[in-house]
């Protein structure tokens, strides 16, 4: 099983820390907290608690619908980005896939389960994780059906150009381009929603965990030609969103002013924290989302030893080790409120092996 951030209950269980004693940098959640027209939608669901869920979440694709104005076949909710991530190669059967890494764990045993061959194209950190159209087609090869990628990237937080990934997809025929937009809430101009429609071979997949800090519900959807989501939408089970999911789902569509809110404190937090680390000495990518990704120097501790002194403190963080190509001298660090990140930099200002040594 691949490594995650979060693991909160894990963490209070062996540290013996209430969960306001835990910050968790090492999971990418809107430190704003969950809208509270989301906890009141909750409310007024639990009385229907009793009843089945909806088949199929209808009530979810037809806010989506009206939220993004397309036509409802061109969106299908799931249990999370995760789920689906796992029914597209079940039901679309890919041969040959290209993954553009660094990137999301789950891609690659997603694929797997059907016996799809994987190549891996990796962006280079030393570059900034620069993205290039003629990079991509070069690395594809004469089976290849489906290309993966996000946008912006995980764990880097690195944007793409909206045009560069057009270019893409039209230039790739048959081939399907998946872009996983689970972080794109945060810097909105980067998504291709809106293109779904004019493009059969694209798909999108979506979150509403991140950014309206609701993961313990496991909501997100997926955007992509009517053809395909009906095949998506035949083949996957029943009742796979809660009936708590779907309220809070679709209350997150209609959070107008959390939206603004967020979209205008995340970059100031974000600017704080990266000014406070890149103060330590570190190197730190130009994220757009609500996390960053940073490179330690060569006289730093290297990254795991990092998260494991700062973890009895109840600080977690996210070692990118298992993140091909980063090795263990990157950490990805999620933007907190403003008391929570000077905690962090107070605590790693304090490491004992911030020059190398125990």
């Amino acid at each position: 099983m691949k490594t995650h951030g979060g693991g909160v209950d894990r963490a209070m269980h062996e540290l013996g820390l209430s969960r306001e004693q835990i910050c968790d940098f090492s999971a990418s959640i809107n430190p704003l907290g969950v809208p509270l027209v989301v906890q009141q939608a909750l409310q007024q669901a639990l009385s229907r608690i009793n009843d089945y869920p909806e088949l199929d979440a209808a009530s979810l694709r037809t806010e989506l619908a009206r939220f993004y104005q397309l036509p409802s076949e061109n969106l299908l909710p799931g249990s999370g980005s995760t789920e689906l991530i796992y029914l597209i190669p079940r039901v679309l059967r890919p041969r040959r896939a290209l993954l553009i890494q660094p990137c999301f764990g789950e891609y690659a045993p997603a694929l797997q389960q059907v016996g799809c061959q994987i190549d891996l194209f990796s962006l280079d950190p030393h570059d900034d994780f620069e993205f290039r159209v003629a990079d991509i087609l070069e690395a594809i090869q004469p089976q290849t059906d489906l290309v993966v990628l996000a946008n912006p990237g995980n764990p880097s937080g690195v944007g793409i150009a909206p045009q560069q990934l057009l270019e893409l997809v039209d230039r790739l025929g048959d081939c399907r381009l998946l872009v996983d937009e689970a972080f794109v809430d945060f810097c909105p101009e980067r998504s291709l929603i809106n293109q779904i429609p004019e493009r059969s071979n694209l798909l999108l997949l979506r979150s509403l965990t991140k950014f309206y800090a609701i993961p313990g519900l496991r909501v997100g959807y997926l955007a992509g030609s009517a053809a395909d989501v009906a095949l998506l939408a035949a083949a996957r089970e029943p009742w796979t969103l809660s009936t708590l999911a779907i309220a809070a789902a679709c209350a997150c569509l209609k959070s107008d002013r959390f939206r603004t809110q967020t979209l205008q404190l995340i970059p100031q937090l974000r600017a704080q924290l990266q000014r406070g680390l890149e103060q330590l000495g570190w190197d730190v990518f130009a994220g757009e989302a609500n996390y960053l990704l940073c490179r330690l120097p060569d006289h730093w501790c290297r990254a795991p030893e990092i998260v494991e002194l700062l973890r009895p403190l109840g600080l977690l963080l996210r070692s990118c080790c298992d993140f091909e190509p980063l090795d263990d001298r990157f950490l990805r660090l999620a933007v907190l409120g403003e008391e929570q990140n000077l905690r962090l930099l107070q605590a790693l200002d304090r490491l004992p092996g911030r020059n190398g040594v125990g």
